[in-house]
């Protein structure tokens, strides 16, 4: 709340009543006439500022959480409404024995009262932003360069059975793997990536769903359901085929980039066929694969494929895989407060190196003096370092992605606090 008194006269022995009242009207008129643009530039980038930075805390603290094997909790804040009064308090004419004699006087107030609702997140709403998997075709709105290197590393499980240590997303898991064959494979993808010998394209595909029907008339209205639900009608030869068209994504090959080394060994890591234009990427439920009945095979196929499936990770496991890189304090690893790791061979396992130049938490006992993203869990203070701003670039990219997968407006209780 915020409140300013300030004291208004007028000076002259013929000052009447009925004028002082009009000037105090005047002095009220113009103040509420000024006093909107005033609150705008003294409120909004500060009430901005204050929600980016607790958003940023609420993300961190949660993250911290989790490796600790505790579950997210959000609260969202839906709506902020401010409501700004000024006007004159006590205005009149002063006593005659009083020194400010003949002067008209008062107090000039101005109020802001904030009214907060918060919400928690729940239901549909959390299973949107946590729960549910992203698809492949997010990689479209996702910038070249280090923003793809942030979103591969935090948001995709495996590509091509190339894994990005899966059981880090588990709050569970005590055996990790390392993820060094994945990051190898993204490099050498944001190498190619970034001279533009690769680029993502949207690229349409009609597959046939429907054997051809010989002599079958295609009406006009036919035609236009089937484009709303996503099929199209092909005739040839008196025959009319139904197929499905499909809207995806593919990693285009640039022709004069074909056969360089670097190229040869991301197909080969990949398991793609050598020497294509362009390569489909989808996620991992919509492949389908058929097993050898015959024989009876039961295991996976082993490539080359002409397809980059890719497993892509819903929020939580994202938040669990990042939290792999919270620094904790060593009496909490003694009194057994948080999991330690082992890996395939069972030796002790640094978490700490599957996030290693994407997300890093420091801690210690004491709130820290020069970074001001911090949060105070089990008595300690865990913080991203002022100078690590990949960490704050990766803690960002995180909270948009949740954010844009959530739905806005779901229903759910709402805390309404009034500040007076």
């Amino acid at each position: 709340m915020t409140a300013m008194k300030t004291p208004v006269t007028t000076g002259g022995d013929r000052v009447r009543p009925a004028g002082l009242a009009l000037a105090a009207a005047a002095c009220c008129v113009a103040a509420a006439g000024c006093m909107g643009s005033w609150m705008i530039r003294g409120t909004r980038v500060h009430y901005n500022q204050s929600f980016s930075h607790t958003s940023s805390q609420e993300m961190l603290l949660n993250i911290v959480r989790m490796r600790y094997g505790e579950t997210p909790t959000f609260l969202d804040l839906p709506s902020i409404n401010s409501v700004s009064e000024a006007g004159l308090v006590g205005a009149g004419e002063q006593p005659k024995e009083s020194v400010t004699q003949g002067i008209f006087g008062g107090d000039f107030s101005l109020r802001d009262e904030p009214t907060l609702s918060y919400q928690p997140r729940r239901g549909g709403n959390l299973a949107d932003s946590l729960l549910k998997h992203l698809r492949a075709e997010i990689l479209l709105d996702i910038p070249p360069g280090n923003d793809s290197r942030m979103f591969l590393l935090m948001f995709v499980d495996s590509m091509n059975g190339v894994r990005n240590s899966p059981t880090a997303t588990s709050l569970g898991s005590r055996v990790l793997q390392p993820n060094d064959e994945f990051r190898q494979m993204i490099d050498l993808y944001i190498g190619l990536q970034d001279r533009g010998a690769v680029k993502l394209r949207v690229a349409m595909q009609d597959d046939e769903v429907h054997g051809p029907v010989p002599g079958a008339p295609v009406l006009a209205y036919d035609a236009v359901v089937a484009a709303k639900q996503g099929y199209v009608y092909q005739s040839s030869d008196d025959e009319v085929t139904l197929h499905k068209r499909e809207r995806m994504v593919v990693m285009a090959v640039r022709p004069e980039d074909a056969g360089v080394a670097d190229l040869v060994e991301l197909t080969d890591v990949l398991r793609l066929v050598p020497d294509r234009s362009a390569y489909a990427i989808k996620s991992q439920e919509e492949v389908e694969i058929d097993l050898n009945e015959d024989s009876g095979a039961t295991t996976l196929p082993s490539g080359p494929f002409e397809t980059i499936s890719m497993n892509v990770r819903s929020g939580t496991q994202a938040m669990a895989f990042l939290a792999k890189g919270v620094n904790v304090p060593a009496a909490h690893v003694r009194r057994g407060e948080v999991h330690t790791y082992q890996g395939l061979d069972g030796r002790p396992f640094d978490a700490r190196q599957l996030t290693r130049g994407l997300f890093a938490v420091c801690v210690q006992k004491h709130r820290p003096l020069w970074s001001d993203l911090a949060v105070k869990y089990r008595d300690h203070w865990f913080y991203i370092a002022e100078d690590d701003v990949q960490s704050r670039a990766t803690l960002s990219m995180l909270k948009f992605i949740l954010d844009v997968n959530s739905q806005s407006g779901s229903a759910g209780p709402v805390l309404t606090l009034p500040l007076r």
